[in-house]
Parts: structure tokens; sequence; C-alpha cells
């Protein structure tokens, strides 16, 4: 039989099941089990515990297997340098190799598939062994294979994400702003949706997030829905040779023909090109006189190359088109073959308008009410440390503010604030608080008292209030410790260290005084003094964290940085000397040479299958997101060094031209160390008044202060417009930083210093490898840098 796949939100899927069951009676619907393999990682830990080995050292051995749900243990021994190590020289983690690769694959305990139910005509009993899962409902004890051998009708109900974000997003919209939209009665020819669509602004849209299909819109220009289902049909492995054709066509730089004008009609939206299903069976029907299921058997025909089978088909079509339509048997031909190429790529035109459809809604819905879209959005992805980081981000570039965690103000999820008024004087659209089910540690029910408490007795006045008011069952200690160091308490203006270190003092203070109240005892010294005892301002005075531990804090219990960012140290960097924002990558060409800076997080290094070399990946995060970094071996043996966790680098190297965003790394090192690498020249400008003798001392200790490796050059400017260039010798090159570049314009004026960066793929040879040291010249002689310095100034 087959199988059924539809879509639901993930939130009313149970509705669904409970809604099949009533239908077709309890007896008869089951969900399907699935069974657990015990895998590399769970193996370790697993089998460490049962031979008593201490679980950080099973869990450090665990860690050492590369992150991969279909790692073996000897693909592991193959690819990890540190597990292979460990194993030699551990006994125990000899030990527990030695046990754990006889169970390796063998099922470890059961589950409930996410999706599937079976339905069947009579009580499923007489049919397969059932079960009960941990909540009670009842399972096969078949899994889903075995249940299509014994011939079950499986469907499988899915939990679209998508359609959970438009639901919450209405939601969001009503309690905003007051407003019921039906998302079903939009108009299907906005403006404003075509535009973002069309600029690539798709962060969040459904089906058209990805680099590929962003580049593909600016190069369409949508102007009606039609669009976007061809658009849709389009982008798929298949296809991909009709885009230039189709694209074309529909922006005039190439005619529109048909093979026949019987085609006109049914072409006529796709320019002519064939591109859905549907329109195969619609061209062997008016041609050919076939019924729509005939046709669809040619389409499946040709689908599947049968040369039997295709050519009994084409004689078909082609007396068909002579007795209906009297056209040729060459230029029947002709149509078939046309047909055939294209039918092996075509799309059902259904299934596209289906996507279409949400693709649309989404783009609507971000268009029209950004904030609550935004919101719904990252409540989506609460959890997800990967692409939360993005949409911020996203955001944030459209003048979103997006606001930290405020045990007042934060609700569970995400939370839109329309109309947002900044206190910086910064104007925005509005802003998202985030919610407190997104901190780590905090549970559902510790969340849900929080907000009831407040809801009954209005807002905490601080830390020591909201001890005293909170049942320490649901909120323990470890829960407040979350919220203090992710900034749930900063509205009381006293530091997360102080109100952290304090946090003894306030649960002993507020545990005398709810004890106190209780009993019926009021405080030694009356009500005020109480009050002041209760008071955060009171606690034990001490030093605020330093920055970063703040941000470390945060990371750790957000999944990303909220209040700054470790690379902003880095920023005069990042913005001075030629890098490409990580934000921006999706819309650099593939193939193309890029300098990125960001920090090294989930490193992994591996050898090589074959030679057993070193080599690595990891993910390089920057402010706004972060991309996947390949380090070969080639790379690896002169920048290995420099790969640690957290550790701030630069990277040069080639992007992928996989849809998939990844980076091959061609040269690393320590991002405090770029202006040194990639500064080629240093040019000051100094104005003939400026040229005195005190001033030119001043200018040579600076100088002197930062000797270094960069040529410097003097451009001296008269006061009739004349300008006069000095090489000065390499005793007075320098060593290029954001102090030296200070220094020079304190003394000398703003924007008298320009220093020349070299290109993106200096030193980088074609074949995306680092050229060795003597090979890198990346500019002409001193004379042309000094015109070229000329041109710059002038």
């Amino acid at each position: 039989p087959p199988d059924f796949d539809i879509d639901f939100c993930q939130l009313r899927r149970d509705e669904v099941i409970d809604y099949v069951r009533n239908k077709y009676g309890s007896e008869s619907v089951a969900q399907i089990i699935t069974f657990g393999s015990l895998g590399a990682r769970t193996l370790v830990r697993d089998v460490g515990r049962v031979l008593e080995i201490p679980f950080p050292e099973c869990d450090r051995l665990a860690r050492m297997i590369p992150e991969d749900p279909h790692i073996t243990l000897d693909r592991a021994l193959e690819e990890s340098p540190d597990f292979r190590n460990e194993v030699r020289t551990n006994p125990n983690a000899r030990t527990i190799l030695q046990f754990a690769r006889i169970l390796e694959g063998l099922p470890r305990h059961a589950g409930t598939h996410a999706a599937g139910v079976v339905i069947a005509e009579k009580p499923l009993v007489e049919i397969v062994p059932l079960a009960r899962d941990k909540e009670q409902n009842i399972v096969t004890q078949f899994e889903m294979k075995s249940l299509e051998k014994v011939g079950l009708l499986k469907m499988d109900f899915l939990g679209l994400k998508t359609l959970t974000v438009i639901q919450k997003t209405l939601d969001n919209i009503e309690r905003t702003r007051g407003e019921k939209v039906d998302i079903e009665k939009i108009p299907m020819d906005d403006q404003s949706t075509f535009d973002l669509l069309n600029r690539g602004d798709t962060v969040g849209v459904f089906q058209v997030e990805s680099r590929g299909m962003r580049d593909l819109l600016r190069r369409i220009g949508l102007n009606s829905f039609e669009d976007l289902i061809a658009m849709i049909a389009l982008f798929r492995p298949g296809p991909m040779n009709m885009l230039d054709d189709y694209v074309n066509r529909k922006h005039g730089k190439v005619p529109i023909t048909y093979d026949h004008p019987l085609l006109e009609p049914i072409l006529k939206e796709t320019y002519g090109v064939m591109l859905y299903q549907e329109q195969v069976q619609q061209a062997a029907n008016v041609l050919a006189g076939f019924t729509l299921g005939q046709g669809d058997i040619l389409r499946r025909a040709m689908g599947k190359k049968n040369p039997e089978v295709m050519a009994a088909q084409r004689e078909r079509f082609i007396k068909g088109c002579w007795e209906k339509n009297r056209i040729p048997a060459e230029q029947a031909a002709r149509i078939f073959d046309r047909m055939e190429r294209f039918a092996g790529y075509g799309f059902n035109k259904s299934h596209s308008t289906a996507y279409a459809i949400l693709s649309y809604q989404t783009a609507y819905l971000k268009a029209h009410y950004p904030v609550e879209f935004m919101a719904a959005l990252m409540t989506s992805e609460m959890g997800n440390t990967d692409k939360l980081p993005v949409l911020i981000e996203e955001a944030r570039n459209m003048e979103i503010a997006v606001l930290p965690p405020n045990i007042n103000e934060s609700l569970l999820e995400f939370t839109p604030v329309v109309p947002y008024q900044s206190h910086h004087g910064r104007k925005y659209v509005g802003a998202i608080r985030f919610g407190l089910a997104g901190v780590k540690n905090v549970g559902a029910a510790a969340v849900e008292a929080i907000l009831a408490e407040r809801a009954a007795n209005g807002p905490f006045k601080g830390l020591i209030d909201f001890c005293m008011r909170m049942d320490s069952q649901l909120v323990n200690r470890k829960v407040i410790e979350s919220l203090i160091k992710c900034g749930c308490f900063d509205f009381t203006r006293i530091s997360r260290g102080r109100l952290f270190r304090g946090l003894d003092t306030a649960l002993a203070r507020a545990e005398t005084a709810r004890r106190d109240r209780l009993s019926g005892q009021g405080h030694l010294f009356g009500d005020s003094s109480e009050s002041g005892l209760l008071d955060d301002s009171s606690l034990p005075e001490g030093a605020p964290w330093s920055t970063a531990d703040m941000l470390a804090a945060e990371r750790e219990l957000l999944g990303f940085y909220i209040s700054g960012h470790p690379l902003k140290e880095y920023e005069w960097i990042l913005e001075n000397f030629g890098f490409t924002r990580i934000a921006n990558t999706s819309s650099v060409a593939p193939g193309s040479i890029v300098r990125l800076g960001g920090m090294v997080t989930r490193l992994q290094r591996r050898t090589t299958r074959k030679t057993q070399e070193n080599m690595a990946t990891f993910h390089l995060e920057g402010i706004e997101g972060a991309v996947e970094v390949v380090v070969f071996p080639s790379v690896y043996k002169d920048c290995g060094v420099y790969l640690k966790e957290k550790a701030p680098v630069m990277v040069i190297g080639e992007l992928s031209t996989e849809d998939v965003l990844r980076l091959k790394a061609a040269d690393i090192c320590p991002l405090h160390e770029a202006p040194q690498r990639l500064a080629a020249a240093v040019y000051v400008r100094i104005p003939e008044a400026s040229v005195d003798e005190h001033r030119i001392a001043e200018l040579k200790q600076v100088i002197q202060r930062f000797h270094g490796k960069t040529p410097l050059y003097i451009c001296i400017e008269f006061l009739h417009g004349e300008k006069v260039f000095t090489d000065t010798d390499r005793g007075h090159s320098v060593c290029v930083s954001e102090e030296f570049v200070r220094r020079l314009e304190h003394l000398l004026g703003e924007g008298s210093v320009y220093v020349e960066v070299k290109p993106a793929a200096a030193g980088i040879s074609p074949n995306g490898n680092r050229r060795r040291k003597g090979n890198n010249s990346t500019s002409g002689s001193r004379s042309r840098r000094i015109r070229r310095a000329a041109n710059v100034q002038s």
C-alpha cells in the first residue's frame, strides 16, 4: 500500500491523531515503534558505566568521537587522532573499546516514530502484536519496514514548523495590534511581498532561504504568484539547465517560441518552457488525443526511460498527432523528444503550488508584520544555537531590537514589543523580548510558576523579593543562578557578579522574612528595617564580573551572546582590512576567495582515511552567524597550531559551490596578527601647516615606537595644492595596529592615515592553497604604490 505524508502545525498534530482514533476506532489505529541502536558515543558512556569507570573519563573519551550520527567505532579510530591515541595509551579506553565493538549496532531502547500512524480495516491486534509506550499510547511491536510487508496503510502526520510559525505570528498580531488576520484571505498580488522576495530578504521565508534560492529570486524578478510556483519547481538538480532559458525568456532576452500553436495555451504561463508534469499530460492530450490517464502513463515512462516502453509510446504519440491534428511525423517526433527531455525533470505543479503558498504567506507576514513574524520564528528555533544567532542578526538588520531576558517582562516564548521606544534615541520598528523558556536550566514548571506569581502579585522588586515569593521546590538555586547570569535581574542596576555572590544572603534573608511572617512575628526594628534588609542594595559589595566572564555566562545559558560579543575588541580589524562579513557570504559567488574573521567553535581534529594525515573541521563564529570551515592536511600542517576552541582567527579560503555554505581554508592565523599580515603599505598625509620641528619629532617617536615590517610613505600637502610623496627607508617601516593609527590621527588629524590592504587572494595559489614564502608578491614596485596612494589621497 502507498504511504501518505501530510503536514500539520506542530502544536496540533496530537489533535489529528485523536481525530483518527475517534473516526476509525482506537482498536484500529496505532503509532509505530522504533528501535534506537547502540551508537559509538552512547556505547562508550554505557560500557564505561557498567565497568564502573568514572563518568568524566568516559565522557571525555566519547567526546573524542566525531559528531556524526552514522559514525562507527572503527571510523572514529581512523578519523580522530585524539581517540586513536587515547585507546593506544589508556588501558581503560582499550577495555571500553573491546566490549563496545561487540555491542555496536544492537538495539538499545524502544521509542515511538515521530510521525508514523497505521490505520487498519479491523482491530490491529488481529494483524500485528501491540504494546504501550511511556505515555501509554498504543504502538505496534513491528517497526516500519515490517509493517509494509504485512500490508498495513501507513500515514505520516508530520509536524511542519512553518505552519506553527504562521499560527504563532497570527497570535502575536492579535495580541500586539488587536488585528485578526485570516491568512487564507491575504491578497496574492501584494507588491510589498514581491519586493521583499525580489530583494532576497528571505531569512525565515519557507523554501527560499538558501543562497541559491535568494540568487534565483533576484535573477527572476517575481511579478506574480505563478512566477513563485515556477521558481520553486525550477530550483532542483534536474531542471537547473532550464533556468537560464526560463529567465531569459521571462525578461525578453530570448524570444518565446512554441513547437506547435496548440502548445501556447499550455506553456504560456512558463514562457514556452515545459516545466510541470501536468504540462506533459496536457500536451499529450491536446496534440495526440491521449486521455489524461494515458498522458500520465507517458510521463512516467519518460521519467523511467525504459527503451521498449518508450518506443511504443513514441509510435503511439506520433500516430495520434497525425490522426487528431494532422501534425507531420517529423514535427511530432521533435515535440516528443523535447517532452521526453523535460519530463525526466518535470515537477508536479500542485506540489510546487503548495510550497509556494507557504512561501508567499511567510513572505507576506515578514513584509507587513516583521516584529511579530520574527518573534514567532525565534520561538520556533529556541534552543537551536546555530539558527538563533542568524535570526537575531536578521532582526537587528530589520531595525528590530532584541532585548535580553527580564524577570518582570519576559514571557515563556519570544515576545513582540510593538511599539518600542529605545532609551538610546535609536529608532526601531519594534522589539523582541527574550523568552524565559530559552534560558538553560530553567524548566517549563519554573517558568509557569514565575509567570503565575507575577500575574497574581505584580512585578518583582529585586532578587531578595523574588527569592521570598517563589517556591524553592519549583524555582531552586540552580534556576536562580541561571536567571542572574543571563541578565534577568539587570533592572536592579546591581552587577550580576554582586547578585550572584550575594545569592546565599538573599536566600537566607528571604527565608527568614518568610518564616517571620508565617509565625506572625514582625522584625525587631519594624517594617522600615525589614524593608532595608530586603533591598538588593544591602547585599554584600563585590567586584563586578569581567566582560569576558559575563559574555561566557550568556553563551552558556542562552546559546549566544546578547549584551556584547568577544569579537567586539577586533571590530577595527574586521572593518578596515577587507574582511567579508559572515552574514554576507551567502551573496558571494561560489568559488570566490574571501577573508573571514571569527572564533573557532566545534573544533574536530581527524585524519584522512587513505594517508592518515591530520586535518580539521570547525565552525567559524562571527558576530552575526557562523560558517563551516574545512582545513585539509596541506594547510593544517602550517596552521593547525592556531586552532583552539574560542580562539579568534582570520581564515582566508574558497567558498564552496555547494548549497551548504562551507569554506575551504587556504590560510589561518590569529586575528590580532591580521593587520601585520594584511597591510601592504601605510600612507601618512601631512598638511604643510603641520610641518614643524615639534610635530615631526612626535611623528618620529610614534613611528619608532611602532616599528615593524610594513613600508611607510609620507605625503606633504602644500597650501597651493601640490603634493610631494616621500618613500621612507626600511628603518622606518611600521607595525600597523589600531593604537598606531589612532595616535597618528590624533597628531595629524582624522583621515590623515591610509592603510593599503592586500587583496583576499594575495598569497593564495590558483588551486586555493597558500603560496610558499618568497612567492607572495601582492603589489607592484614601491613607486607604483606611491602613484596609487596619490590617487587615493587626491
